[in-house]
C-alpha cells in the first residue's frame, strides 16, 4: 500500500505556512486591541500569542494492540504559544491582510548618494589583491618550471605583470526620503478616547511609512492648531489642549510653505495626514479644499483626512468627502472606536481604481 510522506524539510514549510495564515488571522485583533502602541520601537519585535498545538499521544494495552490517540488540540487548557515576530515581518503580514501597496515606485522621488565598491580589478592600483595576485603568480610558475612538486620544486615568484589591484568602482545608490506632516486639533474636545484612537492611528503610519522608506531616511513632524497653527515636538502633539474654538486651514497652510521653504520638492515625498473631532467654524471646509486642491495635492503622495469619533457638527467628511471619494491621492474618513482602525488604515493606504499616483 502506498503511503504519502512528508520528509523533515517539507513538514517544516507546512507548519510555517499554518502559523504564517494563523498569524495573518490574528492581524485585526493585533492592531486593533492595542499592539500599535508598541511601534515606538521599531527595532524591537512584537511578541504574538497564539493557541498552542500540541499532537496527540498513541496509548498501547499491555497485548501490544494499539488504543486510542490523546492530547490536546489547538488552545485547550489555556496552551499558549509566543511567537517573537520582526518589525518589517509583522508589516508584511498587515501588508498582505489589508492588501497595501508599496509606497516607493523604483526610480522616483530619490535623492541620489555615490559609493566607491571595490569590484574590479587591474594591473595597476593601489590596493594589492593578494590572493589574486598569488593565483596569477603560481600559474607562472608552473608553466616556467619554477614551481614543480614533483621535482622538489616549490618556488613562486611574484613578477610585476603578475600582480592585480582592486579598482574602486563608483556606485549610484538611490536613498529614498519621505516627511510626514501629521496635523492634530488641540480644541477642548480632543481628549480621553478620541486621543487614544488618534495615538494608534499615528503610531501605525508612522511605522508603515518607515517600513517602507527605511527608517532613518522619513522625518516626523508635528503641527497643532486651534485658531492659530504651530509646531510641536511628538510628545507635545498628545499633550497640548485648549479650551478655545478651532480653524484648521490655516495648519494646511502652514505645512505648504515649510515644504516649500525648507525641503527640496522635487526629491522629497510628502506624506500630511489631519486628526480632528472634525468640528470646524464657518467656510473652514471650503478653505481647507481650496488648500489641497491649488498647494498640497500635487505636493504629496498621500493626504489623510480622519475625523475621530466625528458628532453632528463635524463638517469635514460631510462637506469634503464626496469631493474627494475617488481621488487618488487625498482620502478623508472617520473613526468611531478602536475596532475601526483596521478600515481606516486601509482606507487611507488601499489602492482606489485609478492609478495610484507618486511624484515624479
Amino acid at each position: 500500500m502506498n503511503e504519502d510522506k512528508i520528509n523533515s524539510n517539507e513538514s517544516e514549510g507546512v507548519f510555517n505556512e499554518f502559523i504564517h495564515d494563523q498569524l495573518v488571522d490574528l492581524i485585526s485583533d493585533i492592531v486593533n486591541n492595542g499592539t500599535l502602541d508598541r511601534f515606538g520601537d521599531k527595532s524591537s519585535d512584537i511578541i504574538v500569542e497564539m493557541d498552542d498545538i500540541n499532537p496527540p499521544t498513541l496509548v498501547y494495552d499491555d497485548a501490544g494492540g494499539s488504543g486510542s490517540g490523546k492530547g490536546r488540540g489547538p488552545g485547550r487548557d489555556g496552551g499558549k504559544i509566543r511567537f517573537n515576530l520582526s518589525f518589517p515581518y509583522f508589516m508584511q503580514l498587515i501588508a498582505e491582510k489589508l492588501n497595501l501597496p508599496n509606497l516607493i515606485k523604483e526610480g522616483e522621488g530619490k535623492i541620489k548618494q555615490f559609493s566607491y565598491t571595490f569590484k574590479t580589478f587591474g594591473p595597476v592600483g593601489v590596493m594589492l589583491d593578494k590572493k589574486r595576485t598569488f593565483k596569477r603568480a603560481l600559474r607562472t610558475s608552473v608553466s616556467t618550471g619554477t614551481y614543480n612538486p614533483a621535482l622538489h620544486k616549490r618556488t613562486v615568484l611574484i613578477r610585476r605583470r603578475d600582480k592585480r589591484y582592486k579598482l574602486p568602482q563608483r556606485e549610484e545608490k538611490p536613498k529614498y526620503k519621505a516627511v510626514i506632516f501629521f496635523m492634530g486639533d488641540i480644541s477642548y474636545s480632543t481628549y480621553g478616547e478620541r486621543l487614544e484612537m488618534e495615538k494608534r492611528l499615528v503610531n501605525f503610519i508612522q511605522a508603515w511609512i518607515d517600513f517602507n522608506y527605511g527608517e532613518g531616511n522619513v522625518e516626523h513632524r508635528f503641527f497643532v492648531h486651534d485658531m492659530e497653527a504651530y509646531e510641536v515636538t511628538a510628545s507635545d502633539f498628545y499633550n497640548v489642549n485648549n479650551a478655545g474654538g478651532t480653524e484648521a486651514a490655516c495648519v494646511f497652510d502652514l505645512i505648504n510653505r515649510i515644504a516649500f521653504n525648507e525641503y527640496d520638492i522635487q526629491s522629497t515625498n510628502f506624506y500630511a495626514f489631519y486628526f480632528g473631532d472634525g468640528e470646524l467654524f464657518g467656510d473652514d471646509a471650503k478653505k481647507i479644499g481650496e488648500i489641497l486642491d491649488e498647494k498640497l495635492k500635487s505636493l504629496c503622495n498621500r493626504i489623510g483626512l480622519v475625523e475621530v469619533k466625528p458628532s453632528s457638527l463635524s463638517q469635514i467628511k460631510r462637506e469634503l468627502g464626496e469631493r474627494y471619494s475617488h481621488d487618488p491621492v487625498i482620502r478623508i474618513c472617520d473613526i468611531h472606536n478602536k475596532n475601526h482602525t483596521m478600515r481606516v488604515i486601509k482606507e487611507l493606504f488601499g489602492e482606489r481604481n485609478e492609478e495610484y499616483r507618486f511624484k515624479s
